[in-house]
């Protein structure tokens, strides 16, 4: 009698795995996009909410918040606030507000430097369990390092992904942008008008491992001038903070220039005395960054965006004709 054969022969299974091999090799391709399309587009919408929410601010306080300092280094640069603490009221963050401890002058005054008061040191035991806070609308989903939800060396403070545009100079102390050192801008300021001002970006974060170098964050602190961007990329990274506390007003926590292009390949440089910084902005999205401007819109800001144009859009009152498009 003859006898049907049941199932699969070694070739036909060989044949059958190969196939599905290689239709999953066409499809993860695909499920990443769709993936990262979703984390791009969340990390949208957070800088639309701090876009909104500094222009709430500047409504009920007749200026954005300022980077609050009492130095350029030493111990009393350590008394400061990030200017994205300020939003918390806004971002329906009131409990992380109400915990956070500010200088003993009066938040509103903005007239004088705040006093240095240990009470309120952004990064002292009196502002740790605000600092602690995970605040997910500081936090893009794409970047690995912020995503990850694990204490860091630096007190198990949370981090941010979104720092505020310092302009096209270096210059932390006065930066010709929107936030700097105790800087108050007013949109009377920005002459150049609020849809051509950019107003924050996203950045990647950190890992506060040096031992990774440029497998992630990574920069040079200490520099003798930190305009000489060639001269820092012969120097050995030093720190892989940034953006390790969103409490922080340091300049790694806070802003970025437009003295380069988004994610430009060289690394950063600091100094010196941390009164000088040249941070860019940085994201793992294909092909650019998440933008916020003056106006409460947010672009999508190409890497190879025209440098010059780049630059004018980081100035409030450079007077640049915007390009015709």
């Amino acid at each position: 009698m003859n006898s049907k054969k049941l199932g699969f022969t070694l070739v036909e299974l060989l044949v059958v795995i190969a196939i599905i091999g290689i239709l999953v090799g066409l499809l993860l391709p695909a499920v990443q996009a769709a993936r990262e399309a979703a984390r791009r587009m969340q990390c949208s919408n957070n800088a639309k909410q701090i876009a909104l929410a500094l222009q709430n601010h500047h409504i009920s306080m007749r200026a954005f918040p300022p980077i609050l300092t009492t130095g350029n280094s030493g111990p009393t640069y350590s008394t400061q606030h990030n200017w994205i603490t300020y939003t918390l009221p806004y971002i329906e963050q009131g409990n992380v507000w109400t915990q956070v401890k500010f200088p003993v002058r009066p938040i509103t005054d903005y007239t004088t430097s705040p006093d240095n008061s240990a009470l309120g040191n952004a990064i002292d035991q009196n502002n740790l369990p605000a600092s602690q806070a995970w605040i997910p609308t500081f936090v893009c989903p794409s970047d690995p390092v912020g995503a990850t939800r694990q204490p860091v060396v630096d007190g198990g403070r949370a981090p941010t992904n979104y720092v505020g545009n310092q302009g096209a100079s270096v210059n932390f102390t006065a930066g010709d942008g929107i936030f700097f050192r105790n800087s108050r801008t007013r949109f009377s300021q920005i002459t150049d008008g609020t849809s051509n001002t950019y107003l924050a970006s996203e950045c990647l974060r950190g890992d506060f491992d040096l031992s990774t170098l440029r497998d992630n964050y990574v920069g040079v602190r200490n520099v003798s001038n930190a305009a000489d961007i060639s001269t820092c990329q012969a120097l050995t990274p030093n720190f892989s903070d940034r953006g390790g506390a969103w409490i922080g007003g340091q300049s790694l926590n806070s802003t970025f220039v437009t003295a380069r292009p988004p994610n430009d390949k060289r690394v950063d440089c600091w100094g010196p005395s941390f009164g000088s910084t040249n941070f860019v902005a940085r994201s793992l999205h294909v092909g650019g960054v998440n933008m916020g401007l003056c106006d409460g819109s947010v672009q999508f800001v190409s890497s190879s965006i025209d440098p010059a144009i780049y630059a004018s859009m980081g100035t409030r009152e450079g007077g640049e004709v915007p390009p015709v498009e």
